[in-house]
């Protein structure tokens, strides 16, 4: 292997010099980088690629300043309700704690606040000297549009709602879990497990839940009639199709669609499993789908973080997407204490 060293030699110049030169920096005068590339060339080198991106990587870093901050922002979320949400809840400590671990805290702001707008709100960000972004999930709707001045941030987005721009983000990959979901329950022995899927959440997942249930149900011909995108209207409807369709398992897209099937006595027809695609630990009693948010907050922080490091700032030309198909929990036996 043809080391920088003996470049150096055969070209007659330092060793900061070659290494300069073949990086092709403008510091060295383009004769100088000319012949060096050229000696380079005639004794064979190669660069290895591991070794140039660890340089790049060491390169491009830089020490966090003491007390940086990443701006944490609630998307059209209240501070009410970022702060009673679960779920929303479990998202911001699992960023945090990411953030603390690379030397960053977090900041939040809301872009609810009365008298709040975008380009304001920009301003005051920039004013608390912060660069890195970091957008919370928006869980009431499916495309999102934000007029933030992108150019003097480093942003990433938690969450799988579209976005206008496109930016670099974390997320769940709904269709992995759907069909985690129809393997334990087929390997548990269900034949004909039911899907209802809230309508909203159906679009910002992208419709991935649909088309995994459609291609990995244990009954491929039965997928259609076991799948429902909302509830029918009242309780007739639901006895009704619950009676000609035989599930032996129900899957729920969240707590608020079992708790609105559970109202219109979805589960009165027959006891037989639910398990939910958004489990949370406030009902362990309900197997499912741990969607694990903190972790997924956690790599937007890193998607952050490397913008940072790599000083980009600005919309992506190529949006990088992280997502992660969570985990399997099945449901806690809940002991009744006898008297």
């Amino acid at each position: 292997m043809i080391t920088l060293q003996q470049i150096a030699r055969a070209a007659d110049c330092s060793l900061a010099t070659v290494s300069y030169a073949l990086r092709d920096d403008p510091r060295i005068r383009p004769e100088t980088r000319a012949l060096v590339q050229k000696v380079a060339a005639q004794l064979g080198y190669r660069p290895n690629p591991r070794f140039s991106a660890l340089m790049s990587h060491i390169r491009n870093s830089r020490p966090v300043a003491a007390g940086e901050r990443i701006a944490f922002v609630w998307v059209h979320t209240s501070r009410a309700e970022s702060a009673r949400d679960p779920f929303l809840q479990r998202v911001f400590l699992g960023a945090k704690a990411r953030a603390e671990a690379l030397g960053y805290g977090l900041e939040e702001f809301w872009t609810a606040e009365r008298g709040m707008t975008e380009r304001r709100l920009s301003q005051v960000i920039k004013s608390r000297g912060i660069v890195g972004l970091l957008l919370s999930p928006v869980i009431h709707e499916t495309d999102v549009t934000l007029d933030l001045e992108w150019s003097s941030f480093a942003p990433a987005v938690i969450g799988s709602a579209r976005w206008n721009p496109e930016l670099h983000n974390a997320g769940h990959h709904h269709y992995l879990a759907m069909r985690m979901t129809l393997e334990k329950l087929a390997a548990a022995g269900c034949r004909r497990p039911m899907a209802i899927i809230e309508a909203g959440v159906n679009e910002r997942a992208r419709r991935a839940w649909e088309a995994a249930f459609a291609v990995f149900h244990p009954i491929r011909a039965a997928a259609a009639e076991l799948l429902w995108i909302g509830l029918p209207e009242n309780r007739r409807a639901i006895a009704r199709r619950i009676k000609e369709s035989q599930p032996d398992a129900v899957v729920v897209s969240d707590h608020a669609t079992l708790a609105q099937f559970r109202a219109m006595g979805g589960d009165e027809a027959g006891a037989r499993p639910i398990y939910n695609l958004h489990w949370l630990p406030t009902a362990p009693e309900i197997g499912g789908v741990d969607q694990a948010y903190d972790m997924v907050a956690a790599n937007a922080v890193d998607l952050v973080v490397s913008q940072l490091n790599s000083h980009e700032l600005g919309v992506p030309t190529s949006p990088r997407m992280l997502l992660f198909p969570g985990r399997w929990v099945e449901p806690a036996v809940v002991r009744v204490r006898s008297r």
